[in-house]
């Protein structure tokens, strides 16, 4: 009892230097860190900590340094903590404006919690109780779990170091995911799977605070942005499947939410300042995440630039130039894994693309419209989402939720595409579909759940519903992207 109380405790303290690292590398990105609500400060760090603690050790393994603790951890803490030390004596809020002095204020004391609040709040908890026991309890299982995602992260611990020559299967993969758990192995002092796979309920419930945070800044109220959170959580099994298996998918889909929602906000002209950097960050680590994540991220980098072209803000010109914010963070995930496998002479998955076969594009057609209508995947999310963009109208296309549009659209035509290209043979193909389909949908499900969160707000608008003060008071810090004829 004595001793896993000691491996609990060991893998909080692995967890609480993470979202130190994040917040310490959030105050360097952002003018004012504070101008982020509470609950996007902490669902934003721990991606933001696992960025740079997994680089370094990337870093480790090319200078031929062995992984040991202090050195994984000593330099971040100690960078950590200088750029939180500048920015509390030091900083002037950045860009020569002075920080506001009270940035998140709490919400007004008469928006009391109602039935729907708690209800809503009580079945996030059961469902986080249930994954979080599922994936502690039991051992690590599933084949990409065992076979890749898992076995790295053995590797990885016993050998100190990033070590690929005993690995043949998928050994081109980025390693986000194995060197985190590696990670906290070392926090724990033993391989130890059935603790460490507790970081996929925290990634998920960091996720979900995300995707709350972001809807409240939209201009939904507490209640409907918990509706729409509990909706999208409560669809199907993927997602909760995803809280408690070993699998990098859904942290990619973390990263991704992370990067197109702040990215949206940016557009609508309602985001924190430094937002851009963040987003930045975010592409890195969808890159640095799966091999998916850097062709995901290019996605919502095009879908916003083609969303500026449409639309043709004040300052669309710059404005395009600052998307090169996202694409330096792209950079920074793909580039230094790539320069070293090159170096270690990795084939690249080039075996992933060798022709194009038609009639699996059109077979993908049937699968991924019965998957979006299947609720066993995601219940009844997509066509919710869909009745919400029929009766929209050209709101979808006249302003910055254009580019939520363009993202989800896209990304179900590149699901195609991807198919399209597979190389399967006849018989394998519809075993290669189901066994891939559901996580693919589940990197832009939020994303499309922001979309959804627009058509919940016009509906209580509608109905008269009143506005619950939003958690972020600072005026945009840019003008809203509008349509032509707004």
């Amino acid at each position: 009892m004595i001793e896993a109380a000691a491996s609990l405790l060991r893998l909080l303290l692995g967890l609480g230097a993470v979202f130190f690292l994040g917040y310490g590398f959030l105050a360097m990105l952002v003018p004012q860190p504070r101008e982020f609500s509470l609950k996007e400060r902490a669902a934003l760090s721990f991606g933001l900590g696992t960025l740079p603690l997994t680089l370094w050790m990337l870093a480790l393994t090319w200078w031929g340094l062995p992984f040991s603790l202090p050195l994984i951890l000593g330099p971040l803490l100690v960078l950590a903590g200088a750029a939180l030390l500048f920015k509390k004596y030091l900083g002037k809020g950045g860009q020569g404006q002075k920080a506001p002095d009270n940035p998140s204020p709490k919400p007004s004391p008469s928006t009391l919690y109602g039935f729907w609040d708690w209800l809503f709040l009580s079945l996030l908890a059961l469902l986080f109780i249930f994954v979080t026991l599922r994936a502690t309890i039991y051992p690590m299982w599933a084949w990409d779990a065992i076979a890749t995602w898992g076995c790295k992260a053995r590797v990885f611990y016993e050998s100190r170091a990033l070590d690929l020559t005993c690995i043949e299967a998928h050994n081109y993969y980025p390693n986000l995911i194995p060197l985190l758990l590696s990670y906290l192995y070392f926090c724990l002092g033993r391989v130890n799977d059935h603790l460490v796979q507790g970081v996929f309920p925290l990634l998920g419930a960091l996720l979900l605070t995300l995707l709350y945070s972001f809807l409240l800044r939209m201009g939904l109220t507490r209640r409907q942005a918990l509706g729409t959170v509990t909706f999208f959580a409560l669809n199907g099994t993927t997602f909760a499947v995803h809280l408690f298996i070993a699998y990098a998918d859904l942290a990619l889909t973390y990263f991704a939410l992370g990067a197109a929602g702040l990215l949206y906000l940016w557009l609508a002209g309602i985001a924190p300042r430094g937002s851009l950097a963040v987003a930045a960050a975010f592409c890195a680590g969808m890159s640095w995440c799966k091999y998916e994540g850097s062709p995901l991220a290019v996605t919502i980098i095009l879908a916003a630039a083609l969303t500026l072209v449409w639309l043709r803000p004040p300052g669309t010109g710059r404005r395009l130039l600052q998307l090169g914010w996202p694409l330096a963070g792209l950079a920074v995930g793909y580039l230094p894994w790539r320069i070293f496998a090159a170096l270690q002479h990795l084939e690249m998955g080039a075996d992933h693309i060798q022709n194009i076969y038609p009639h699996q594009f059109l077979q993908a057609c049937y699968y991924l419209l019965a998957a979006l209508g299947n609720p066993y995947y995601f219940g009844v999310f997509w066509p919710a989402l869909a009745l919400t963009l029929i009766l929209a109208g050209r709101r979808s296309v006249n302003s910055p939720r254009l580019f939520l549009a363009l993202f989800t659209g896209g990304n179900l035509l590149a699901t195609l595409v991807a198919y399209g290209v597979a190389p399967t043979s006849a018989a394998e193909f519809p075993s290669y579909v189901l066994a891939t389909l559901d996580r693919l949908l589940l990197h832009i499900t939020p994303i499309a759940a922001l979309l959804l969160g627009e058509g919940v707000k016009e509906l209580g608008e509608g109905l008269g519903e009143r506005s619950s003060p939003s958690p972020s008071p600072k005026p945009p810090s840019q003008p809203p992207v509008r349509g032509r004829d707004l």
